[in-house]
């Protein structure tokens, strides 16, 4: 961790521009709400944070002002959101279970060398039927985790208007830190909003209203999402590749059922294709996922030692 970040409120500051520059870049460079983007979301929540409690440290504030109340009270947040995107990431497993439930059924035919039966075919139909209604329950449940829970923290529709990023006149102490924490609450908002998009549910019309550096990028996932025309759901890239592959997968068996698509070589090695997109779509919906539960368990951690080390900070003051 670069110290010098957390020496100063103007270092702060600073880290925190180029942060925010720096996963416009990753979101320009990767495909719409992929995990990468999606992981580096998080791994600035945790780095920000890191580096609010040494800058606190730092400030030589007063003890039991209303400053550790205000930390207290954003990292309750941080928690109480997080865990409910732990939770609506969780139920992904069993579709990705599901599909490579499929794909493992058609491998093993093609390892023995066999073509596909229409029985068969029509079995693994209706297996890709079965995970596709178990996307819609998954979809069911995180958009009632949205209406049910997200949307009743008073983040979702507070705005802080304190921006301390473009002020002209920062200063250490006291004042430098409540400058600190409005700005700290306008970038975790939004970075929680575009996890939430990403990673639970999206429904129009959901956030906040950033100011400053922070408005570009948002104003970059509105714009994309109005350009592929995204109505509502889960936006994870990787999740809406697999489903997307498991239809063209679908569709494919349902014409090889029905004896179309041209001769038999042609049409097993289309399927075979469709096979091979659904695995890689699916593997990389699950390690990614997997990541992300693990960088949210670690956020966690960040934020127990956090609080701790603040806690122990003042009593020893």
């Amino acid at each position: 961790m670069d110290q010098s970040c957390s020496n100063s409120v103007n270092g702060f500051y600073s880290f925190l521009n180029r942060s925010m520059e720096d996963l416009e870049r990753v979101y320009i460079s990767n495909n719409f709400m992929s995990l990468q983007f999606l992981q580096r979301v998080i791994c600035l929540l945790r780095t920000s944070h890191s580096h609010l409690t040494l800058l606190v440290q730092k400030l030589n504030l007063p003890v039991g002002d209303k400053w550790l109340d205000d930390y207290m009270d954003e990292t309750s947040k941080l928690w109480d959101v997080c865990h409910v995107i732990k939770s609506a990431i969780s139920t992904i497993e069993s579709f990705c279970s599901s599909a490579i439930s499929i794909t493992s059924t058609l491998d093993g035919h093609y390892h023995h060398r066999r073509l596909l039966s229409p029985q068969i075919s029509r079995q693994v139909i209706r297996a890709i039927s079965g995970c596709r209604r178990e996307a819609v329950g998954i979809e069911e449940e995180n958009r009632a985790l949205m209406e049910n829970r997200i949307q009743r923290f008073p983040f979702w529709s507070e705005q802080v208007t304190t921006t301390g990023m473009e002020s002209s006149k920062i200063q250490n102490g006291f004042s430098g830190f409540r400058g600190v924490m409005n700005t700290m609450k306008n970038i975790n908002s939004l970075l929680l909003v575009i996890l939430m998009q990403g990673l639970v549910y999206y429904i129009p019309g959901d956030t906040t209203v950033p100011t400053g550096t922070m408005m570009r990028l948002k104003q970059r996932v509105a714009a994309e999402m109005e350009r592929i025309g995204v109505r509502k759901g889960m936006m994870m890239y990787e999740y809406r590749r697999s489903k997307t592959a498991m239809e063209e997968l679908k569709v494919e068996l349902e014409r090889r059922c029905c004896g179309g698509g041209g001769e038999e070589e042609a049409v097993e090695k289309g399927l075979r294709e469709r096979i091979e997109n659904l695995k890689g779509s699916v593997g990389s919906l699950r390690n990614g996922t997997e990541s992300i539960v693990a960088q949210i368990d670690d956020f966690f951690d960040d934020i127990v030692d956090g609080r701790k080390m603040l806690l122990d900070y003042c009593s020893h003051r």
